[in-house]
């Protein structure tokens, strides 16, 4: 596939999710645990600072596709773009379609984030470099005074 085809004959996107956790049973059955689209985080104490700090996160996204009728190797580019506008380093991997067209391809990234700013943080998905998909996160900070 070049860049200026569609993707009316595959690959299809079936599911791309945010979550906490992908399990995969030994038989290669996944089971997503926890969507979410937004974490609060919460500093607590008498003078809790008024900006956020930054924090690590984990989490997981799941990203299903169907071949159609795409057979061989497509380059994949998740870019996590920060709500000021800024481009985190891409994480790219290539990914084999093959055997019939319902057969299924998933693909677990697993991520620990570091997040230094609050509002949406966008997810963008490049399958051989077309944007196939955006998916938005919220970063929410909540200082508690006690």
């Amino acid at each position: 596939m070049t860049t200026s085809q569609s993707f009316e004959e595959g690959p299809y996107l079936s599911a791309a999710i945010v979550c906490e956790k992908v399990l995969e049973e030994r038989n290669g059955v996944k089971s997503v645990i926890r969507i979410i689209d937004r974490v609060t985080h919460q500093a607590v104490g008498p003078n809790p600072p008024q900006e956020m700090v930054p924090f690590d996160y984990e989490m997981a996204m799941l990203i299903r596709f169907k071949s159609g009728r795409a057979r061989g190797t497509y380059p994949l580019e998740i870019q996590l773009i920060k709500p000021s506008g800024e481009s985190a380093p891409p994480m790219r991997r290539n990914i084999l379609f093959e055997g019939e067209d319902d057969r299924g391809l998933d693909i677990v990234v697993n991520m620990k984030l570091k997040f230094d700013q609050i509002g949406i943080y966008w997810f963008n998905i490049d399958l051989n470099n077309v944007n196939i998909t955006r998916l938005p996160f919220r970063v929410v900070y909540l200082p508690q005074i006690r």
